[in-house]
């Protein structure tokens, strides 16, 4: 009972190490107290279908208590979703919020970087502001890139395509030369043979371990949260890429939240953090993952940190809503108006009066009368001094001496060698074609309908790069959507200097 007792302790409570629950109970010898708490953790286990180097199947523990963790960060996420929902209706609040949080997150990137930028440079990169930064900084650009790709792309399949946009993106280049690392680290701990403690996957294993990770993402049933934190440890586990491991898998991460059920906000969560701080105590989790295959050390750390991230955001909609409100109640009432100096004591009285008038103010009737006459000619004044101006002004006109007329140059009228220019197709009508062709061919993908939508003018024809660039993928993917089109009767494929072009079939 006693051993129970002290797996649902050291489960529950707290996920621990063996060497903490040793160090909690001050023993030595602990392996029948920790042979108790694998077993009951083994109820709760769930098994992955990525693999560690050594080809062990990793696994995860959903007791009751990570379980209640896991699902109270989904909580917090809706209620993030719903907040910016109501936030996204005002334009000036939402891109102070956007503008906000990725200055956050370029800042922790360039605290992992040891970059030397101030908080107003990096709100200027991320306004547009600054575009040919110095060759120190060019990842932060580059890097607000990959946030942005993610933000306007958080729809498509989190795959090797994907990725390699997001690579792409943060070397700066267009066309990629080269792809995974293709050199083995020289570090000393790989050469150890017993308990060896990998600071990387061997070369020949990181295709395939990332083609099984991308297949996990894309067929578990795990929430968005323990699915990011899991591929978060395991991309930096393999570290596929010679260089930018560490904020690939912060990329993914982000995806992979985005993807879920965070829409564009989780390219903006700041979880950049992971980058910069508690570096010693992310070392130690990973590497207790490596000894034991059980992710859950990591996913109770990062579960932690992205609900953290969550107060942060809401924290931040808060003030913003706040400084609205105040902005409202503090801005002048423009209904009110500044009362003429022009009006006399006689005619108003009533505004100065007190409930019991005092005798002496009020003035005599024949006082009154004198102020009466006085005050009349001033009434009468105007209509007095406007007649003889009128008079005066027709009956003696000025006279305007006539200036010598610059000659005015030529005009020359431009032609252009098409005589029309057909007009495009309105965004709302492309918007109801494209639904019709969805809901017509279930057989065409979404991005299919959405580009032939806006590309179905008879004797026009298209080519892959404008697909590519339509829908943000890469040339190959390209290439498989437009020869779909063609198998479903939508385009005529035909090559013209050695290129391939498409032209719109007419359909009924």
């Amino acid at each position: 009972m006693a051993n129970n007792d002290l797996a649902i302790r050291f489960t529950e409570t707290k996920y621990a190490t063996k060497l903490e629950v040793a160090r909690e109970l001050k023993m030595s010898l602990i392996d029948s107290i920790w042979s108790n708490i694998l077993s009951y953790r083994s109820g709760f286990n769930r098994y992955l279908s990525i693999k560690s180097i050594e080809k062990n199947q990793l696994v995860v523990c959903f007791c009751p208590s990570i379980n209640a963790a896991v699902n109270a960060v989904d909580m917090k996420i809706i209620r993030l979703m719903k907040e910016y929902s109501q936030l996204n209706s005002f334009s000036a609040d939402l891109r102070r919020f956007e503008e906000e949080l990725l200055t956050k997150n370029l800042l922790n990137l360039a605290k992992k970087h040891d970059l030397e930028v101030s908080e107003q440079y990096l709100k200027s990169v991320v306004r547009g502001d600054i575009r040919d930064s110095s060759p120190s900084v060019k990842l932060l650009p580059r890097y607000l890139e990959a946030l942005r790709f993610i933000k306007l792309n958080y729809t498509n399949n989190i795959d090797v395509d994907f990725m390699a946009e997001l690579y792409s993106r943060l070397l700066g280049t267009s066309e990629l030369t080269s792809f995974y690392r293709n050199k083995e680290d020289s570090n000393r701990e790989n050469r150890v043979l017993i308990d060896r403690l990998y600071t990387c996957a061997p070369t020949s294993l990181i295709e395939s371990m990332m083609d099984s990770l991308f297949i996990f993402l894309a067929n578990t049933t795990l929430n968005g949260a323990s699915k990011a934190a899991i591929a978060y440890y395991y991309i930096n586990y393999i570290r596929p890429f010679s260089e930018f491991s560490d904020e690939i898998a912060l990329l993914i991460a982000k995806a992979i939240l985005a993807h879920d059920n965070m829409g564009e906000v989780g390219a903006l969560l700041p979880i950049e953090s992971l980058l910069c701080e508690n570096q010693e105590e992310i070392a130690r989790l990973f590497t207790e993952v490596q000894k034991t295959n059980d992710t859950t050390y990591f996913l109770t750390f990062a579960i932690k940190q992205i609900e953290q991230k969550c107060d942060e955001c809401l924290d931040l909609i808060a003030r913003i809503k706040a400084d609205e409100i105040k902005k409202d109640f503090y801005r002048p009432d423009e209904t009110k108006t500044v009362p003429s100096t022009t009006y006399t004591t006689v005619e108003q009285p009533s505004l100065f009066e007190t409930e019991e008038p005092q005798p002496e103010p009020q003035p005599e009737p024949q006082k009154a009368k004198i102020v009466e006459e006085e005050y009349r000619p001033i009434r009468q004044e105007p209509k007095v001094v406007e007649q003889p101006k009128v008079e005066n002004v027709v009956e003696q006109p000025k006279v305007v001496e006539a200036k010598p007329v610059q000659p005015q140059p030529e005009v020359v009228q431009e032609q252009i060698a098409v005589a029309y220019i057909p007009p495009a197709i309105d965004e709302k009508q492309a918007l109801r074609l494209e639904q019709h062709l969805l809901e017509l061919d279930p057989s065409l993908r979404k991005h299919e309908a959405r580009f032939y939508a806006r590309h179905c003018t008879l004797g026009k024809s298209y080519t892959i790069a404008q697909y590519k660039r339509m829908i943000g993928c890469v040339y190959e993917t390209a290439r498989t959507a437009m020869d779909h089109l063609v198998e479903l009767g939508y385009y005529r494929k035909d090559s013209s200097n050695k290129k391939f072009i498409y032209t719109p079939i007419p359909r009924k």
